[in-house]
C-alpha cells in the first residue's frame, strides 16, 4: 500500500483516495491549512479578475517585478520594497536562497520541514544537523547549535517549528543570529506559521532585520488564507541577499491571478484584523484538543504554540496504524516516523473547526478503547 506521506508532505488527497479504495471529502487534519477557508476578499477578487472589462487578467502576463505587491508588503511589514521578495510559496524561496548562496554545507535544526533538507540534497550539498526531542522541549544545546553555526554557510530554523510547533524565544533567536553573525552564516527564520502564534505580528524577527543582514526570514500567505492551490509566499532580508535570491527566480514564478489576491490579503488594513480573528479561534480550538486528547493515557501531546499539535503515542498503535484506521474513517493524519528525531510513536494533527476536532476525538477514543 502507498505510504499517505509518500511526497514527504501532508493534504495529499489523491494518494488519500487511492490508499483508502474511495473518492470522498476526508477531514483532513494532515494539513496545517485555516480550516475556515479563504476570506470572502480572496473569492471576490478572483470574481473581479475573471469579470473586468476587455482581456481578463489571467490572459496577460504578470508584472515581472511584482511591484504593487512588493509595496503592499513592504508597508505591512514597514521595510523597504528592495527587502521584498515574492514567490510561489516558501518552498520556492528556501530553494532559491541554497541556489543563489550555493553554500558548501546546509545546517537543518531537527526534526524540520523537509524541503530545507531537499533543497540541499538535490544540489548534491551534505547537510549537517542537530537532532532535538521532546525531552529537550525540541530546544538545541548552545554548544550543538554553535558547531553547527561554525561548520555551514545556510542554516535553516523553522519559528515555530514543524512539526512539532516550539517557538524559540525572541532572546534565545537573537543569541542565534549573533553567532550567525559571528561565524559569517546566513540563518534563514522560516515564520510560515507564525501568524497563528499568539502575538506573532510582534515576535515575528522582520522587525530586527535591520541589525541583522545576514538573517533572512521566510513567510507564507498559504497557511493563513487557506490558499495552497494558489502558491504563494515572499522573504524578507537585506536587499543584497534579495537581490542575489531574484537572480535566481524563474521569471513569472507568481501568476497574475496569485499577484492579485496577495494585494488583497496582505493590505494592512485587512490583514491585521483577519488573523487577530482567526488566530482568537484557533487558540480556543487548540485548547479544546490539547485537554480533550489528554484523556487518553495511551497519548502525550505536546505543547506547542502552533496552529498544529504533535503527538506521541505511549502503547498500543503506531503512527501509522492510528493513520491507516483513521484513513478508513474518512480522517487523515500525519504520520511523523519519516522526521529525523522522531520515530513511529509521533503523529500530527492539524488544529480545525470544532465540529471536526470532535469528530477527530471520538475516532480516536474509539480506537484507543478498542485496544
Amino acid at each position: 500500500m502507498a505510504k499517505l506521506e509518500r511526497f514527504g508532505h501532508g493534504g495529499d488527497l489523491l494518494t488519500a483516495a487511492e490508499m483508502f479504495g474511495c473518492q470522498r471529502d476526508f477531514v483532513d487534519f494532515s494539513s496545517n491549512i485555516n480550516p475556515f477557508g479563504p476570506p470572502s476578499v480572496v473569492m471576490e477578487t478572483m470574481e473581479k479578475v475573471l469579470r473586468e472589462p476587455g482581456l481578463p487578467a489571467i490572459a496577460v502576463y504578470p508584472d515581472p517585478d511584482l511591484r504593487l505587491l512588493r509595496k503592499k508588503l513592504a508597508r505591512l511589514h514597514r521595510v523597504s520594497e528592495e527587502m521584498v521578495l515574492p514567490g510561489n510559496g516558501a518552498a520556492e524561496l528556501i530553494d532559491l536562497l541554497v541556489a543563489a548562496l550555493k553554500p558548501k554545507r546546509v545546517g537543518v535544526v531537527e526534526p524540520a520541514f523537509s524541503e530545507y533538507r531537499l533543497a540541499a540534497q538535490k544540489r548534491e550539498i551534505p547537510v549537517q544537523s542537530v537532532i532535538t526531542g521532546w525531552e529537550q522541549d525540541f530546544l538545541p544545546k548552545t554548544e550543538e547549535m554553535e558547531t553547527l553555526i561554525r561548520d555551514v554557510e545556510l542554516l535553516f530554523l523553522g519559528r515555530p517549528n514543524n512539526p512539532s510547533g516550539h517557538f524559540i524565544t525572541e532572546g534565545q533567536l537573537e543569541e542565534l543570529a549573533l553567532l550567525a553573525e559571528r561565524f559569517g552564516t546566513i540563518l534563514a527564520i522560516d515564520e510560515a506559521f507564525i501568524d497563528f502564534v499568539d502575538q506573532g505580528e510582534t515576535r515575528s524577527f522582520i522587525s530586527r532585520l535591520s541589525r541583522f543582514p545576514h538573517v533572512a526570514v521566510l513567510r507564507s500567505l498559504t497557511k493563513m488564507f487557506a490558499l495552497p492551490g494558489l502558491r504563494l509566499g515572499y522573504a524578507v532580508a537585506g536587499e543584497n541577499l534579495i537581490r542575489r535570491m531574484k537572480r535566481m527566480q524563474v521569471c513569472w514564478s507568481v501568476s497574475g491571478l496569485a499577484d492579485r489576491i496577495g494585494c488583497a490579503v496582505a493590505d494592512p488594513d485587512f490583514y491585521h484584523g483577519y488573523v487577530d480573528e482567526v488566530r482568537r479561534r484557533l487558540v480556543a480550538e487548540r485548547k479544546f484538543l490539547c485537554q480533550a486528547l489528554r484523556r487518553f493515557a495511551s497519548l502525550e501531546v505536546y505543547p506547542g504554540e502552533a496552529n498544529y499539535l504533535l503527538i506521541r503515542t505511549i502503547r498500543g498503535r503506531t503512527s501509522e496504524q492510528l493513520q491507516q484506521q483513521l484513513g478508513k474513517r474518512g480522517i487523515l493524519i500525519r504520520d511523523c516516523s519519516m522526521y529525523p528525531g522522531l520515530d513511529e510513536r509521533y503523529f500530527r494533527i492539524a488544529v480545525k473547526k470544532r465540529e471536526d476536532n470532535q469528530v477527530l476525538v471520538q475516532a480516536l477514543g474509539e480506537l484507543l478503547q478498542e485496544g
